[in-house]
């Protein structure tokens, strides 16, 4: 019985550490694809799509003197380049060239972030693969597909960890074995940032923005493991101080019943010695 059990424990435990793994994946994932942290990489991968039409700076630079006339009298500025068209509020057209630029490029970069595709995760990352554009890597449809899986593995992971929880023999040890696994199954993303970054080209660099997260991810997951620990820690303190008290309430209860012996015992001598005395006085 006990061969099986220690069997079952460390089959649980090779699930779990899997589990935790991908789902630390996952997660670095999801948090890398916000749309803060897209948006930085996006804006110089969509100027160097647009360099091929002349570049956004020189577009808004010959249209801006015809744009800030316009929008004297109306509230929006529309004009197309190649496949783009650009919807500029006049209010931020009356600024001044560079508020243009950022306001249109952002246009850009929500469009393909926010863009719905019409096809599974994988298809859809195959075809975009294949355009040789990999803005589905990037776009808020991924971002939602790691976070389904993340928290798939975060419901499967906490049913191991309750399970190994029963299966365990000696309980005290659980946190110290949970804590080990999560913070060894954290180590892997200390350096997956920089594994990332070795993507340096400004096009492709955006393949390295699923992993930039990583780090924050590590820091999490380690600080959740060493909370087991203390617990774990905590844990054994608390059993030691119960033998303790344990031993000294029994020390106690002995010194007690030793105390309750002598007094016995010098209840009969003293009713011992005034029988004798009795005794010698009939006499």
């Amino acid at each position: 019985m006990g061969l099986i059990r220690g069997g079952l424990v460390a089959i649980v435990g090779v699930v779990l550490f899997i589990s935790l793994l991908l789902g630390n994946i996952f997660l670095t994932l999801s948090w890398s694809l916000e749309y803060g942290n897209v948006k930085t990489e996006l804006v110089s991968v969509v100027n160097e799509l647009i360099k091929d039409n002349g570049g956004i700076e020189t577009i808004i630079g010959g249209n801006f003197g015809l744009m800030q006339a316009y929008c004297q009298n109306n509230s929006e500025y529309v004009f197309s380049q190649g496949e783009y068209t650009f919807m500029i509020p006049c209010s931020v057209a009356l600024q001044d060239e560079p508020a243009v630029v950022n306001y249109a490029i952002g246009t850009i970069v929500e469009k393909y972030y926010y863009k719905e595709y019409n096809c599974s995760f994988w298809d859809c990352l195959k075809q975009s693969a294949e355009s040789g554009a990999p803005f589905f890597l990037v776009s808020e449809q991924a971002k939602s597909y790691w976070d389904s899986k993340f928290y798939l593995c975060l419901f499967a992971s906490v049913a191991l960890i309750i399970l190994f929880f029963f299966l365990i023999e000696k309980k005290t040890n659980f946190p110290f074995i949970a804590g080990g696994l999560i913070i060894v199954s954290s180590l892997p993303f200390l350096k997956l940032e920089w594994i990332g970054s070795l993507f340096g080209d400004a096009f492709y660099g955006m393949l390295s923005l699923p992993f930039s997260q990583a780090y924050a991810v590590f820091w999490r997951i380690l600080i959740i493991g060493i909370a087991f620990l203390i617990v774990g820690i905590i844990l054994k303190f608390f059993k030691i101080g119960f033998k303790i008290s344990g031993f000294f309430s029994r020390f106690s209860k002995q010194e007690s019943v030793s105390k309750e012996e002598v007094k016995e015992i010098v209840k009969k001598e003293v009713k011992k010695s005034k029988e004798e005395e009795k005794g010698k006085k009939k006499k």
